[in-house]
């Protein structure tokens, strides 16, 4: 039986990512044929322009929804829809928001060796999210993948993010989703299903049982 492939755009900054992921991973986890999936995650920057260095995160909320108060709102309605997936968000931790491309070129590296990013990605959106910690900065980053990859260190983790390696590549899979029509996060694409958002895990498990059926027919 052929392998199912299963697209997932993504952003470590995206809060609905990190329950997307979650959702995915119980639909996944629900599936007769769940050992002959495969899960890409493929970059795509909601904020291109944050700087590098990041900013803080009041200052981030105000520019992008007009106030602070505003995005406390929003913090508390994914906060709920968060508790509801298994998942904790503690917003009050969370001082500065990352420019996310060198987390998404240490995903990338993972995914390119054929390591399982999943553990790395949940890593990424758990620090974040739920322990505050800026996954902008190499330092941080270079602890957090050295975690999830026995072979690498943190030295070797740090000479890759100060190096350029990964950088084209991760700019082109963003390009090209944003030339495939692609505009939000988490964009879920299976076969010839695409879904936007992070979908309930029945939907889920639906669209992924129809994608397996039309691949055997």
């Amino acid at each position: 039986m052929s392998q199912l492939d299963i697209q997932v755009a993504y952003d470590v900054v995206c809060p609905w990512c990190w329950i997307g992921k979650r959702h995915l991973d119980d639909a996944i986890a629900q599936l007769d044929f769940k050992d002959e999936v495969r899960v890409n995650y493929l970059p795509f920057q909601l904020n291109p322009w944050v700087p590098r260095e990041g900013m803080m995160r009041a200052d981030y909320r105000a520019q992008k929804f007009g106030s602070v108060e505003r995005g406390a709102e929003l913090d508390a309605q994914v906060a709920q829809a968060g508790v509801q997936s298994g998942v904790t968000f503690r917003h009050a931790l969370m001082e500065r928001t990352p420019n996310s491309t060198d987390a998404q070129r240490i995903v990338w590296r993972q995914q390119s060796k054929g390591l399982a990013e999943r553990p790395l990605l949940e890593a990424l959106f758990s620090g974040y999210f739920h322990d505050g910690k800026d996954v902008g900065d190499r330092q941080v980053l270079a602890e957090i993948a050295s975690q999830h990859d026995d072979d690498l260190s943190i030295e070797q983790a740090l000479a890759f993010l100060e190096s350029d390696a990964g950088e084209q590549e991760v700019a082109a899979q963003q390009e090209a989703l944003r030339n495939a029509g692609i505009q939000s996060v988490p964009s879920t694409i299976v076969g010839q299903y695409y879904v936007p958002g992070a979908q309930p895990v029945d939907v889920l498990v639906q669209m992924l049982n129809e994608a397996r059926a039309q691949q055997t027919d």
